[in-house]
């Protein structure tokens, strides 16, 4: 386990206007934007945030586009939300499929002392939101307004009150970290 173990994490990118992906589900806007003059010497490194992490949760369209491949290849365990029958009957090493209830067994892993890092997508993000069971959340703001696409946070959830805990910028884009008060 690591050292930062005990908590459930959402990492992403957003469009200035709050948009996760494009209306295709693309993300090729996330893309560096050189400003080296306000960089901080601080970074917020994804591979060293990704050391500290046990569990990998995705839902089943990231799955189906292979965004599992990298993190089963580097040993982390990846489980995959999905309600599509076929999908929950397959068996492949380093993946768990997880109909109903995929909150509970997250929770579960973190109670153990696992950290559990939310990859994607909007739906299963918008779940653990929902369920008030998100401990730690780190937005990179892209500089673009996409005017439309998939929002971040687009439905009604419970009130998550928040401390700024630490933030970045690097390439025009600024990392902001939030964990519960």
């Amino acid at each position: 386990m690591s050292a930062s173990s005990g908590q459930i994490s959402l990492r992403l990118a957003m469009s200035l206007d709050g948009y996760i992906a494009d209306d295709q589900g693309g993300y090729d806007w996330i893309v560096p934007v050189a400003s080296p003059t306000l960089d901080t010497d601080h970074q917020l490194p994804f591979d060293e945030f990704l050391d500290g992490v046990d569990i990998v949760v995705m839902g089943r369209r990231c799955y189906d586009q292979g965004q599992h491949q990298d993190y089963v290849a580097l040993g982390k365990k990846v489980i995959v939300a999905t309600l599509t029958r076929s999908v929950l009957e397959k068996k492949e090493e380093g993946v768990d499929f997880v109909g109903n209830g995929v909150v509970e067994v997250v929770r579960a892993a973190r109670d153990q002392g696992h950290h559990c890092f939310l990859f994607g997508g909007g739906l299963l993000v918008e779940s653990f939101l929902a369920a008030d069971a998100v401990d730690m959340l780190t937005v990179g703001i892209v500089p673009v307004l996409l005017g439309s696409g998939r929002q971040l946070f687009p439905g009604e959830r419970p009130t998550l009150e928040l401390r700024l805990t630490d933030y970045a910028v690097q390439d025009g884009k600024v990392r902001l970290v939030y964990k519960r008060r």
